[in-house]
């Protein structure tokens, strides 16, 4: 059986694969395109941030976080960081598993927008949108296990701060 850090190592090199950032990005520009068709439309609070607070978890799977740290970041040492808004470098943060809300949220808004994952891109706090989000974010998974299974990959479905606080542990 694979340690943790074994699985966080074959998740995050799957990520780095020909073809397999392609399709996740896909799948990200996919959703970002439904939502503009959709008349849904974030209010961009920060306040589903705040997952504590507002009540709610964010929820994706190994893969995805190995690939979100592949963007934002990459393995220690690499020097790499999150290009925030202003072209200036966010540095990766210290993750906290138990604080309330994305250890990504600068100021209120996301530091990582470009690059936020799928759960963020399809949860919004619109009202009347929830049957939406639930139909696509159902889709999204099938999608990702799919990738999964083509590629020989543990499918591991985790809690988003727990997930960066595992690869974190793991030196991705």
């Amino acid at each position: 059986m694979a340690t943790d850090g074994e699985l966080w190592r074959v998740w995050y090199d799957a990520a780095q694969r020909s073809g397999v950032a392609e399709r996740l990005r896909g799948l990200l520009d996919e959703i970002d395109a439904q939502v503009d068709k959709s008349g849904f439309a974030c209010q961009q609070s920060g306040r589903c941030c705040k997952f504590e607070s507002f009540g709610h978890r964010l929820y994706m799977t190994g893969l995805e976080v190995a690939w979100f740290r592949s963007l934002v970041g990459g393995p220690k040492g690499s020097g790499a960081g999150v290009s925030g808004s202003d072209d200036k470098t966010i540095g990766l943060p210290v993750i906290d598993p138990k604080g309330d809300g994305c250890p990504y949220q600068v100021d209120g808004g996301c530091g990582v927008h470009g690059d936020r994952p799928f759960a963020c891109r399809v949860f919004f706090c619109q009202e009347g949108s929830e049957d939406w989000q639930v139909q696509r974010y159902e889709m999204f998974q099938a999608e990702i296990k799919r990738l999964h299974e083509e590629l020989g990959l543990p499918y591991r479905y985790m809690e988003w701060r727990a997930g960066l606080a595992g690869a974190a542990g793991a030196g991705l």
